[in-house]
């Protein structure tokens, strides 16, 4: 690229200008595309009829152009010129050389950079007289946006005091200069306005709207790259209004599809539910009269199931829930199974009751059978004692169990030996309220039905060291099973007479 120059040269013609396209790295076609844009940039710029403007043909290809000759009638338009020049070229640098003749002296500068371009400005403002340099500067700035920002303003009146001109004639002058551009920003309003009417009527537009709104920019003496930026507003929002319908409807059917699975989910849930009320009915049904379903029942249960398709776990925890309901929970955090003990207190086999309550109890607390302590009695889980005085109170009509046998303790006046004998462990012979002997009794001739007295039952075997002669509690054991009884299942208070409760009955 050759260097910037800037030398005064003989004129050849006044007020001329030429501008060719250097760039040695282009083909002849991109010559030409660079010479249009050129050409595009000054035909914008109005400074000169069309007629002055003509292109210059590359010697070495008659079919393609190197450049322009431009001839300006008034020479204060050669700085818009210049102006319009460095704006193309920010926009596609490409290596220009352009040569102006004022009057008797030429200016020459060859360069691809905008910045470069304009420093040519000073120099040409030198050249002309007052009023025209001043009318070029206006121009300028107009130029750059149809409007005087402050600043140009500022430089403008500074420019009018150096020039000596008139604040009217500065006037008349910046007037001239903004002119071109203000009507034109008019006529872009104008049909601004009349494109947001038409699509304030119809939306989208219609081909022959489109025809009609071309006509109209014609008729206002406007390009269509006048107008394009305002075409484009109106695309981009209707761009924006259909990508919002389509997020809408996206958002609709998505709102809606996960509405109807929803529902479906509920529908199934619901018809699951449905079978699984049908099928606890059935098995309430089935064990009305009895603790287990008859063969017959169990056959009509399992086609329920298959019929129902109901879920193996689901169903077990169906027939326990009925169950329990019906015959007495029998929960446990000592992860024992009371299935056996329900079932002998439903079929009233008292003593196989009383020997398994035993064994529950003692493999509870890992003693394997071998008789309680009281501090292993305190480690007794409350929800198994709870589950085991449920059961015998519930097939005794409460009778038994260990709530009887504390309401039995609590009326002796927490005495443990009237207690033994209150609930039929002991014999006594006594004086009045006054027990002068006891006998202990065998395990033997304990009473295993309900004539037995409130409280005889559950025995506790288990904190009996033999069974083979006498059964045996001793009195601080009894103290302190109630301790801990208190403490899982507290009382009322003292004094609580032992009524005949109405109960479950198998």
């Amino acid at each position: 690229m050759a260097e910037e120059s800037l030398s005064p040269v003989i004129a050849v013609k006044p007020v001329s200008i030429i501008l060719q396209v250097v760039e040695g790295s282009l083909s002849v076609e991109d010559r030409d595309r660079a010479v249009q844009g050129l050409w595009d940039r000054l035909i914008q710029l109005e400074i000169t009829p069309t007629a002055n403007m003509t292109p210059l043909v590359d010697s070495r290809h008659s079919d393609h152009h190197a450049g322009l000759q431009v001839l300006l009638r008034e020479p204060e338009r050669v700085s818009t010129l210049v102006q319009g020049v460095s704006d193309r070229l920010a926009e596609a640098p490409v290596e220009i050389r352009l040569l102006i003749a004022l009057g008797q002296i030429q200016v020459q500068i060859q360069t691809k950079y905008a910045e470069r371009l304009l420093g040519l400005l000073p120099a040409l403002d030198t050249l002309l007289p007052a009023r025209q340099l001043f009318q070029a500067r206006a121009e300028t700035y107009a130029l750059r946006g149809g409007e005087l920002s402050p600043v140009e303003q500022a430089n403008l009146e500074l420019l009018r005091h150096r020039l000596n001109l008139s604040p009217e004639m500065a006037e008349s002058i910046i007037a001239r200069a903004l002119g071109p551009y203000l009507d034109r920003q008019a006529k872009l309003q104008k049909y601004r306005e009349v494109l947001n009417a038409e699509l304030d009527r119809q939306s989208p537009l219609s081909d022959m709207t489109w025809a009609e709104l071309r006509k109209l920019y014609q008729a206002l003496g406007l390009a269509y790259e006048d107008v394009a930026p305002i075409d484009q507003e109106y695309i981009a929002r209707i761009q924006a209004e259909v990508t919002r319908l389509q997020q809408q409807e996206e958002m609709t059917r998505l709102q809606e599809a996960t509405r109807l699975q929803e529902e479906e989910v509920q529908r199934e849930i619901e018809v699951q539910q449905d079978k699984a009320d049908n099928y606890r009915q059935e098995f309430r049904t089935a064990i009305a009269k009895t603790l287990y379903p008859s063969e017959f029942d169990r056959g009509r249960l399992e086609q329920a199931r298959r019929l129902w398709e109901l879920d193996p776990d689901e169903v077990r925890a169906i027939e326990r829930e009925v169950t329990d309901e019906r015959y007495g929970p029998i929960e446990s955090k000592s992860r024992l199974d009371y299935s056996r003990l329900r079932q002998l207190l439903w079929l009233n086999q008292w003593e196989p009751a009383d020997q398994e309550t035993e064994r529950l109890i003692l493999t509870a607390l890992s003693h394997d059978m071998h008789p309680l302590d009281g501090n292993a009695i305190l480690r007794l889980n409350c929800v198994d004692i709870q589950t085991i005085d449920a059961l015998w109170a519930l097939y005794s009509r409460r009778k038994f169990g260990f709530r009887a046998q504390q309401q039995v303790y609590l009326q002796r006046d927490n005495r443990a030996d009237d207690f033994l004998v209150a609930v039929g462990w002991q014999d006594s012979v006594g004086l009045g309220n006054v027990n002068l002997l006891t006998r202990r009794k065998p395990y033997r001739d304990l009473q295993f039905s309900l004539d037995a007295p409130a409280g005889h039952l559950p025995t506790w075997r288990w904190a009996a060291d033999t069974l083979e002669g006498a059964y045996v509690v001793d009195e601080e054991i009894v103290d302190t099973v109630f301790l801990h009884l208190e403490k899982c299942m507290p009382t009322p208070g003292l004094g609580t007479a032992l009524g005949t409760p109405d109960g479950g009955t198998r």
